[in-house]
C-alpha cells in the first residue's frame, strides 16, 4: 500500500481518496508549471515550441515535493478527467517518468468509493495514453497567449487604454454582445418602430376564476380604443363563441450539461458562473456530484438502475436514456449529477453531514431535483383557445390546463420564459356566458430586440461553438472587469449591456482584425485543437496560421506596454519600499514585469482581517468568561484565532 501515491489536483479530495483507495494522496493544487509571461516560446526556432515554468514562487517547491514522493513508487495520476486535467496529468508524467517505478493515469468522475475503485480499475499506464491530448491543450494556451500578447499592446496603444485586452474567446463573445446593443440603438432610432398600436384587454370572470382575453382588433389611437370601450361600458357578460384544443407534451430537463447547470443557478437564484462553479466544484469534492467540466447530457446505466430500483413505484416515474448531444466534443463525459440517490427527505441529513452551506444546498437541490426528474414522465397539458363575443367584437383568450403532471409532481417549475397563456381549469362550452369585469385600453408596442439575459448567454456561447466547458464561467468577468460590459437589473434577471467602450473596442478591432471577433473564425479553431487530440491536424500548423493572421508580429516587442494591472501593483512596491519606478515602465512591460518580480518579496505581509463570525465569537467568548477583549482583534486574524482556540482548549481540558 505505501508503494503507491495518487496525484489529484484540488486538497479537498485528499481525505476522501486516501479513504477509499487506501492510498497516499498528493495534490498539485491545480496547474503547477505555465508559460513563460517573458518568453514563452524560443522565438529562434521554428517550430513555436513553448516554455513552461514552475508557477509562482513555490512553484519549484511543490514540484520538488511531488518529484521526492513519487521517487521508486507506484504513481497513479489522477488529475481532473478534461482537457485541462489531463495537461496538467501530462506534466507529472514528465516530471516523474524517469525516476517513478511506474505511472498510470486514472479518471475519478466521482469522489465515491465506487468512483474511485472504478477509476482505478481503469486505470492504463500513461504512456499508453494520448499525448495529442496535451498537444491540443498546448495549442490552445499558446494561441491564446500569443493573441493576447500580440493584440492587447496594440489596442492599449491604439485606443490610449492600458484597461484593454483582446482574446481569441472572450473578443468573438463581446461582439455578439456589441452586435445585440447597436441593434436597440438602431430600433429606438427608427420612428417607425416606434409606433405604438392599441387593443382592448377584458378581465373575465367564470365562477371564481379570473383571465383575460384580448380584443383581436388593432387601434391606431387611444381615442380611438377609448371610443370603443365606452361604446361597451354597458356590456354584462362575454359569449363564447367556439374553443379550440389541443394537447401538448412537456418533458423534463435533461441531465445538465456544465452550460445548462450555469444557466439553471443563474434563473434559480440569480448566482453567476463564476459563483455557481464554485459552489459547484465543493460538492464535486465532497463527493455529492459528479465530474462539474462536461458537455454531455448522458448519465450512466449504473446511475438509471439505481433511480429505477428507489423510484419505480412511483408514478411518475419513466425510464430514460440520454445521448451526449450534438454539441459533445472530446471532452464528453457523464452529464451532472447526484452520486448517490436518496428521497428529498434525506437532502436535511446530508446537509448536516456534509456541513453544506445554504448556497451548497440550494446547489445540490437543484442537481438533486433535475437528476430525478430526468428519469419521469412528460407533463401533459391542454391548450384551449376560447373566442368571446362582447357585443359585435372578437376576443381570445389562451388558457392551459395541465392533464398530467408527470415530472413536475417532484418540484413546481417556473416557466422558462414569460408566457401569455393564462393556467386554470376552466369548463367551458359554445353559448356559454361569463361576467365581464373590466374593460381597459392596453398598449401594443413593437419590442426592440432584447438584451441577453446572463442566464442565457452561456448557452449562447455553446451553440455558437464559442469556448469550453472549462472556460465559460471565465468571459463575463473579463468582460466585466474591462468596463466593456455591464450588467442591467430587470426584475429577477440580470441583462448584459454592451458599454460605450465596448462598443468603441469592437469597432476598432473590426477596422483592423475583424478576424478575431467572428464567432466562425473562433469556432473553426475549436475544431481544429478537437482534430489535433485525434492526430488529424498538428500543433505547428495551428500556431503558425494565427500567427499569420497578425502578420507574424514580433510577440516579445519592447513598446508592448503592462497591463494596468501590473502597474497600478508596481506603483505599490514602489511606493511601499519608497523606490523610484523604472525609466519606461509604462512602456514597457518586460521592464515593469521584472521590476515587480525582483521585489515584490520584499513587501512586508499586510494582516489579514478576520471574518465578521470570528469577531463575534471572540466577544461572546470574553463576555461568557469575564476576560478582557484582546488588543487588535477586529484587525489581525491571527489575534483571534489564537484567543478564540486558547478559550476551547480550557472548555475541553474542564470536561
Amino acid at each position: 500500500m505505501s508503494e503507491s501515491i495518487i496525484i489529484i489536483e484540488s486538497p479537498n479530495k485528499i481525505e476522501k481518496v486516501e479513504k477509499y483507495s487506501g492510498f497516499k494522496t498528493f495534490a498539485t493544487k491545480g496547474h503547477f508549471k505555465e508559460l513563460s509571461q517573458n518568453i514563452f516560446f524560443k522565438e529562434q526556432e521554428e517550430n513555436y515550441e513553448p516554455e513552461f515554468v514552475p508557477m509562482g514562487k513555490n512553484g519549484n517547491y511543490r514540484e520538488n515535493e511531488m518529484i521526492n514522493l513519487c521517487r521508486n513508487k507506484e504513481v497513479i495520476i489522477a488529475t481532473d478527467p478534461d482537457r485541462e486535467g489531463y495537461a496538467i496529468g501530462y506534466m507529472v508524467y514528465e516530471s516523474i517518468k524517469n525516476l517513478a517505478r511506474s505511472v498510470k493515469r486514472a479518471e475519478f468522475f466521482e469522489i465515491t468509493e465506487q468512483g474511485i475503485k472504478k477509476g482505478l480499475e481503469n486505470a492504463i499506464p500513461f504512456a499508453q495514453t494520448n499525448f495529442k491530448d496535451f498537444e491540443s491543450y498546448k495549442a490552445r494556451a499558446v494561441s491564446d497567449k500569443m493573441v493576447g500578447f500580440i493584440l492587447s499592446p496594440k489596442y492599449m496603444n491604439k485606443l490610449n487604454d492600458k484597461n484593454i485586452s483582446v482574446g481569441r474567446v472572450q473578443t468573438p463573445a463581446l461582439n455578439l454582445i456589441v452586435n445585440k446593443e447597436l441593434q436597440i440603438k438602431d430600433f429606438l432610432a427608427s420612428k417607425e418602430n416606434q409606433k405604438i398600436d392599441y387593443k382592448i384587454k377584458a378581465l373575465l370572470k367564470k365562477e371564481d376564476k379570473e383571465f383575460i382575453a384580448l380584443n383581436d382588433n388593432l387601434f391606431s389611437s387611444k381615442e380611438e380604443a377609448l371610443k370603443q370601450i365606452e361604446q361597451l361600458k354597458d356590456e354584462k357578460r362575454a359569449v363564447l363563441f367556439e374553443k379550440e384544443s389541443k394537447e401538448s407534451k412537456i418533458k423534463p430537463k435533461a441531465p445538465f450539461r456544465t452550460s445548462q447547470f450555469q444557466e439553471a443557478m443563474n434563473k434559480a437564484y440569480g448566482f453567476d458562473s463564476k459563483t455557481s462553479m464554485a459552489l459547484a466544484q465543493a460538492l464535486f469534492e465532497k463527493g455529492l456530484i459528479t465530474y462539474i467540466r462536461t458537455d454531455s447530457n448522458a448519465i450512466s446505466q449504473e446511475f438509471i438502475t439505481a433511480i429505477e430500483e428507489s423510484f419505480k413505484q412511483e408514478t411518475w416515474y419513466e425510464k430514460r436514456i440520454y445521448e451526449a448531444g450534438k454539441q459533445s466534443q472530446a471532452e464528453a463525459h457523464e452529464a451532472i449529477r447526484i452520486t448517490h440517490t436518496h428521497s428529498f427527505d434525506e437532502i436535511d441529513k446530508i446537509v448536516r453531514q456534509e456541513n453544506l452551506s445554504d448556497d451548497e444546498r440550494k446547489t445540490y437541490e437543484l442537481v438533486f431535483l433535475n437528476s430525478i426528474a430526468s428519469q419521469a414522465k412528460d407533463c401533459i397539458n391542454e391548450n384551449t383557445i376560447y373566442d368571446f363575443n362582447i357585443s359585435t367584437l372578437s376576443f381570445k383568450a389562451k388558457i392551459t390546463k395541465c392533464l398530467y403532471k408527470g415530472f413536475k409532481e417532484l418540484y413546481n417549475l417556473e416557466q422558462e420564459e414569460e408566457n401569455e397563456e393564462q393556467e386554470l381549469d376552466l369548463n367551458l362550452k359554445p353559448n356559454d356566458e361569463v361576467s365581464i369585469l373590466s374593460l381597459e385600453c392596453v398598449e401594443v408596442k413593437k419590442q426592440a430586440p432584447a438584451r441577453y439575459k446572463e442566464s442565457n448567454f452561456i448557452s449562447l456561447l455553446e451553440k455558437e461553438g464559442i469556448g469550453r466547458p472549462s472556460t465559460y464561467a471565465s468571459f463575463l468577468p473579463v468582460l466585466l472587469q474591462r468596463n466593456y460590459v455591464e450588467l442591467e437589473k430587470k426584475g429577477k434577471n440580470s441583462l448584459i449591456k454592451a458599454t460605450q467602450k465596448g462598443i468603441n473596442f469592437i469597432a476598432k478591432v473590426k477596422e483592423i482584425d475583424e478576424w478575431i471577433t467572428q464567432s466562425e473564425y473562433t469556432r473553426q479553431m475549436e475544431n481544429v485543437l478537437d482534430l489535433i487530440s485525434k492526430g488529424e491536424a498538428n500543433y505547428l500548423e495551428f500556431i503558425k496560421a494565427i500567427h499569420e493572421k497578425m502578420g507574424f508580429a514580433k510577440i516579445n516587442e519592447a513598446n508592448n506596454p503592462p497591463s494596468q494591472k501590473s502597474l497600478d501593483y508596481a506603483k505599490i512596491i514602489a511606493q511601499t519600499l519608497k523606490l523610484e519606478l523604472p525609466l519606461d515602465i509604462e512602456k514597457d512591460y518586460k521592464i515593469c514585469s521584472n521590476f515587480i518580480n525582483e521585489y515584490k518579496d520584499k513587501i512586508p505581509k499586510k494582516q489579514s482581517k478576520p471574518s465578521e463570525k470570528q469577531i463575534l465569537l471572540v466577544e461572546k467568548l470574553a463576555k461568557e468568561k469575564g476576560l478582557p477583549l484582546p488588543n487588535h482583534y477586529k484587525e489581525d486574524m491571527q489575534i483571534c484565532s489564537e484567543f478564540i482556540s486558547q478559550q476551547l482548549q480550557k472548555n475541553t481540558k474542564k470536561k
